[in-house]
């Protein structure tokens, strides 16, 4: 199921978006509606229900639409977002964040249903992306392209995020290892690399776009340099 987040401090706007959504999708779409920049980032950040699409009103009473979205994607970069505004000199403010489409009011229907449509697209294309951990009792999904590496302490595997959050999880490397597939290389039994983050290799390690420089050990070598070689092969 998606889930669609609309915020908006004009209560027959989101009135409005969620009929509209529900009675386009129906069953196959949950939609939360808030009034307060303060009331949606509670919801993420304490209730942690993060939405898939967020319907994002530039300027609110208790908030900037845009600050609040570069808070939301700095914790959750897989959020779509989709603005919408009646003040047109906020068009270019809002690259300073990663939205999926700009709608000005009054809303045109046929450019709302595009816009959702193409938010949803990304959203599923990004679902193929994605892989389920348990962590603290419940189920997280979290994306390949957002993991930087891997690292085994003890029982617990820990994931590096491109956001600079940590991820721990009881689970064995090898499993991970054929989890996260091709483009991750183990340079040592202990780190398991996403090779689009490495900048630099030499015979003793690798080194990150975040600063880290991470082992590679001498059983790992040989398979290593020809994994990271054909790697940068294939995205030439």
């Amino acid at each position: 199921m998606i889930e669609i987040f609309v915020c908006d401090d004009d209560q027959t706007i989101t009135d409005y978006l969620k009929f509209f959504i529900m009675k386009r999708y129906g069953d196959d779409i949950q939609v939360l509606a808030f009034n307060k920049c303060s009331d949606l980032v509670n919801m993420v950040e304490f209730n942690e229900r993060i939405p898939d699409v967020l319907i994002m009103d530039v300027n609110l009473q208790d908030g900037n639409g845009i600050k609040t979205v570069k808070k939301l994607q700095n914790m959750h970069q897989s959020i779509k977002v989709i603005y919408l505004t009646g003040i047109i000199q906020y068009a270019t403010d809002i690259f300073q964040t990663d939205p999926v489409y700009f709608l000005t009011k009054p809303i045109n229907e046929n450019k709302l249903a595009d816009a959702i449509k193409k938010a949803i697209n990304q959203t599923e294309n990004d679902r193929s992306d994605s892989i389920v951990i348990k962590t603290n009792g419940s189920e997280v999904l979290i994306y390949r392209r957002e993991i930087i590496y891997v690292e085994s302490k003890g029982r617990k595997l820990v994931f590096y995020m491109n956001n600079g959050h940590e991820i721990g999880v009881y689970e064995k490397m090898d499993a991970m290892q054929e989890q996260l597939g091709s483009t991750f290389v183990r340079s040592h039994k202990s780190f398991l690399i996403n090779m689009k983050y490495i900048v630099e290799r030499n015979n003793q390690e690798f080194c990150l776009s975040n600063g880290r420089a991470l082992p590679i050990s001498k059983p790992n070598l040989k398979e290593a340099k020809m994994k990271f070689i054909t790697y940068l092969g294939e995205c030439s």
